[in-house]
């Protein structure tokens, strides 16, 4: 995902502008990514290959972004630079990350992976410190500590989990988060001069959709999405439109209030896809999974508020 333009001025700090629409449209975004986590565990346990899935997912939404971008005459930049910007984002933090996420859901509570996601500010400022990119602060290092202490009480206690076998899959679920961080870091530094967040993010997931048809291809694990539609297939359909809607949400709020108002939609993730997931599925977690959204919560605010202190600056 990519942050506001420096300087760029938001409507909600505007004399009479609404400042109630930013809190508005962050819930209802965050909503909708809470429910990725119920949709894809659905298709995926109703028999939707994970890389066919994938395919879909990346696909579905870039052609929507184009169509946005069309209506609204912004112009991808297609130089060698913004090429490999798309592709290498989109390996970052689409493929790889997603791939990874379709095959995981599958084995683990949905409720689980919304806790297991939401350690991703941590691990970005981790991997920052390591590339001395972001100064030491206490402050910020007990919000790491914390989130480790979180995901500790997910993978330690032999009762943290409804069967001790998910273990491994937990394990491999925090893949997703470290990629998302990784590419945070990466679109933070390459990201193309006068480049617009909506063309760069419609590049990303065609860039990203390349490497998932190929991937999917050399599997044989397409999955034919036309008529009649079975609930595996409504499944996927409502998340391509979901999260083609969250993009557009999601660059509506970086402009209304930009990206440090923005970045507390991950608590709203967090909470409604462990509600999403006792809604549909029924799921029933430990007080270790409360214990570990709390301390990562705790740790994420820990991590933002020295970044709304320099933002304030």
């Amino acid at each position: 995902m990519s942050g506001s333009t420096a300087g760029e001025e938001t409507r909600a700090s505007r004399p009479g502008g609404r400042a109630w629409l930013p809190f508005v449209l962050l819930l209802v975004l965050g909503t909708l990514w809470g429910g990725t986590f119920t949709l894809s565990k659905i298709a995926i346990e109703g028999g939707v290959p994970p890389l066919g899935y994938a395919f879909w997912q990346a696909l579905g939404p870039a052609l929507v972004l184009l169509l946005v971008c069309v209506l609204r005459r912004i112009r991808l930049g297609l130089t060698r630079g913004d090429v490999l910007f798309y592709v290498t984002a989109g390996l970052l933090g689409i493929t790889v990350p997603n791939i990874n996420f379709f095959f995981v859901i599958g084995h683990i509570p949905a409720g689980v992976m919304a806790v297991v996601v939401a350690t991703a500010p941590m691990l970005t400022y981790g991997f920052a410190l390591m590339l001395g990119e972001e100064r030491f602060g206490w402050r910020r290092a007990a919000g790491i500590g914390l989130g480790l202490a979180g995901a500790l009480c997910l993978l330690v206690p032999r009762a943290s989990l409804p069967d001790p076998a998910m273990l491994g899959w937990v394990v491999l679920g925090f893949l997703t988060p470290a990629f998302y961080a990784a590419n945070s870091l990466y679109s933070a530094r390459r990201r193309p001069a006068g480049g617009h967040s909506l063309g760069l993010a419609c590049g990303m997931m065609f860039g990203a959709s390349l490497f998932q048809s190929a991937a999917m291809l050399a599997s044989g694990s397409f999955y034919p999405l036309w008529p009649p539609f079975a609930l595996p297939d409504w499944a996927l359909l409502g998340q391509i439109l979901l999260s083609a809607v969250a993009y557009i949400l999601f660059f509506e709020v970086l402009r209304l209030a930009g990206a440090v108002f923005f970045s507390q939609v991950g608590y709203i993730v967090t909470l409604t896809g462990l509600a999403w997931g006792m809604v549909v599925f029924g799921e029933r977690h430990s007080a270790w999974l409360y214990l570990a959204t709390g301390l990562i919560f705790a740790g994420l605010a820990l991590v933002n508020l020295q970044r709304r202190g320099k933002a304030a600056r």
